[in-house]
């Protein structure tokens, strides 16, 4: 049977908290040996312990970040890269102002930076959380900078079909939260998805569509969950990912890692040897 690529979200997946689950290493393990290939699929950027999760998974080979919009292999050079649309981070900015909200961004160097004029309050909490460190910038700066997306916090609910309107031309909108009873809105490219850096793997790997999985837990993943041949949905994802999904395991930190290396093992076997 020829190999199958698996393509892994990390946080709530493969990682809580930036650290490997227990279960990782057997899960990761048993699909080395069986001679399947292995790689990162994330909305994290290539740096921090994003890159090191992929170091660890697949030295040699590439990797999809910023939930697709950038591949690269596990040193962060950048093989390929979508950005937004320099209109779209105006509309943003603009939000940001005309609403008094904070906003983050990720380029595709690879550099997380927040607005100057309003810092994120939990900045040193994600900075721990990521491993990326965060940098200020002046507003002017942005639209000079190659994004990969950009992250509008501590929306108010009764805002977010507004800007949803406001944002959505030209981009992908996703609502994250609630949390403490606000709203993260992530705008990212419309062609960029997890779904897209999953198939531009497999077109690297040289691996047919149907012969990838996706194995996600969250709102970002449904891309990627969609356009696998097997799309696994771990038990902590919300219902509306697990509905998406072929199949669902029990949550990752309580034997989903397992359970999802049997199910992929039962599916597409042993690879054989490469000549």
């Amino acid at each position: 049977m020829a190999r199958a690529l698996i393509a892994l979200d990390l946080d709530g997946t493969l990682l809580k908290h930036g650290v490997f689950l227990p279960d990782a290493p057997r899960f990761l393990e048993r699909l080395r040996a069986a001679g399947h290939l292995l790689a990162v699929n994330t909305g994290r950027l290539p740096a921090g312990f994003a890159l090191e999760a992929a170091r660890r998974i697949r030295p040699d080979g590439l990797h999809a970040f910023s939930d697709g919009a950038l591949i690269a292999d596990a040193r962060g050079r950048i093989r390929s890269r979508t950005t937004l649309d320099r209109s779209v981070v105006r509309r943003l900015l603009a939000a940001a102002r005309d609403h008094d909200l904070t906003a983050e961004f990720h380029t595709a160097l690879g550099v997380r930076y927040h607005l100057a004029t309003r810092p994120p309050e939990d900045r040193h909490e994600h900075v721990a959380a990521t491993g990326t460190p965060s940098f200020a910038i002046d507003p002017e700066a942005v639209p000079g900078l190659p994004l990969v997306g950009a992250w509008l916090l501590r929306v108010p609910a009764g805002r977010l079909d507004r800007l949803r309107a406001e944002l959505g031309a030209g981009a992908r909108v996703e609502a994250y939260g609630p949390r403490e009873g606000y709203w993260i809105l992530g705008v990212k490219p419309a062609a960029g998805h997890k779904g897209t850096g999953l198939l531009e793997l497999a077109r690297g790997y040289g691996v047919a569509p149907e012969a990838t999985v996706m194995l996600g837990d969250g709102l970002n993943d449904l891309g990627g969950l969609e356009a696998a041949g097997l799309g696994i949905a771990v038990g902590n994802a919300p219902d509306f990912v697990q509905r998406a999904a072929d199949r669902v395991v029990a949550p990752a930190d309580e034997g989903g890692l397992l359970e999802a290396a049997e199910l992929i093992l039962q599916t597409y076997g042993r690879a054989r040897a490469r000549p």
